[in-house]
């Protein structure tokens, strides 16, 4: 073990932390509970790292049951389409430095792929052995959507462009930005959508939409009613992603009750962290980016409020209940009727709630 302060920090805390839980029972916790797709396999490498273990939620996404993954290699989530060559490179980095990450295409027990990426940490005993590998995973699937839909904009952008730039010379210095701002989209389609380099450009890839007449990402006339078990049908949606939209919107529903019940002390800027953490969620799912834009909005406004500013807390709790609806509606109880309803629903509430704040 080093000799740094801060390993010798870290091993006090966790010293004091098993003096009220076991280990055992810390592990048990963290794995059975982690909203991560988590699986540990052995550290043999000429048996491929038999898994001894996989989480409920890496058993939803392989679509395995884990008396039918323990013994089993990870290679058996591999297919056609999987990176090889990452998956090559995973033996030599664990040797050389007891961990790997990266990212790659998996497969189903039912066939069917879903992009991932993983990070694997060695395990060791108290003799300094490796004896294990723990690898916790994200389903990269809606990201991919996502993904696709900065993609197919940029091409349309750029059919568009190109024609108005041939039909109006005048256009030029607007055409050059629009260029520029496309390029910025392309480098993260194509780069690395989760490195730290790629943080502003991902946050900035739907640079000149608004909840207008057109949408945020399209025309509103093509948003053809659908129900809530069509959607799914058609865009699953990652599991830890619904987990940290649903929390989120638990989190502001406590933060709203609280303002309610204390109207004294008024905390409009936790309540638009709240908010901002919604939005946020929800523009994981390219379909309800107009809702999203709207709550960002009413918590943007929210933020400039000094605590001392009058409220309507009922009309801010009632915007508060048309979103918690929708999400549960289309995320939790799936059993809407029309998933956008709701998005309108929310809409709505959020631009008359705007009126009285401006």
């Amino acid at each position: 073990m080093s000799n740094k302060p801060s390993n010798i920090e870290e091993t006090a805390f966790f010293s004091q932390l098993m003096h009220s839980c076991s280990v055992l029972q810390l592990l048990k916790q963290v794995l059975m509970h982690s909203h991560h797709a988590i699986v540990i396999t052995t550290a043999d490498h000429t048996k491929g790292y038999p898994i001894v273990y996989a989480n409920k939620v890496f058993c939803q996404h392989t679509g395995y049951e884990l008396a039918e993954l323990v013994g089993q290699s990870p290679r058996i989530l591999q297919g056609s389409g999987s990176n090889h060559k990452v998956i090559a490179k995973i033996t030599p980095a664990l040797k050389q430095s007891g961990y790997f990450y990266g990212s790659s295409i998996n497969y189903r027990k039912d066939g069917s792929a879903y992009p991932v990426e993983w990070n694997i940490s060695e395990i060791r005993n108290e003799e300094g052995e490796v004896t294990h590998y723990i690898s916790m995973q994200k389903d990269l699937t809606n990201l991919k959507r996502i993904a696709e839909q900065i993609k197919d904009t940029n091409e349309l952008f750029k059919r568009f462009y190109a024609v108005q730039a041939k039909e109006n010379e005048s256009k030029i210095e607007l055409n050059k930005q629009v260029v520029e701002k496309i390029k910025e989209n392309e480098k993260i389609y194509n780069g690395n959508l989760r490195s730290n380099d790629n943080i502003e450009l991902f946050e900035e890839a739907f640079f000149d939409f608004s909840p207008g007449e057109m949408g945020a990402l399209g025309n509103k006339m093509d948003k053809t009613p659908i129900s809530a078990d069509q959607f799914w049908q058609e865009s699953p949606i990652a599991q830890d992603d619904i987990i940290s939209l649903t929390e989120s919107i638990r989190d502001l529903d406590a933060e709203i009750g609280l303002t309610e019940a204390l109207n004294n002390q008024r905390n409009y800027q936790a309540i638009a962290n709240y908010m901002k953490e919604v939005a946020n969620c929800l523009y994981f799912c390219v379909e309800f980016n107009d809702g999203a834009l709207i709550i960002d909005e009413v918590a943007n406004k929210l933020a400039q409020l000094d605590s001392t500013d009058d409220v309507p807390t009922e009309m801010l709790a009632m915007f508060n209940k048309d979103v918690s609806d929708w999400i549960d509606s289309v995320f939790v109880l799936k059993n809407a009727e029309n998933i956008f309803l709701g998005e309108d629903n929310t809409i709505a509430a959020g631009n008359q709630l705007l009126a009285l704040l401006r």
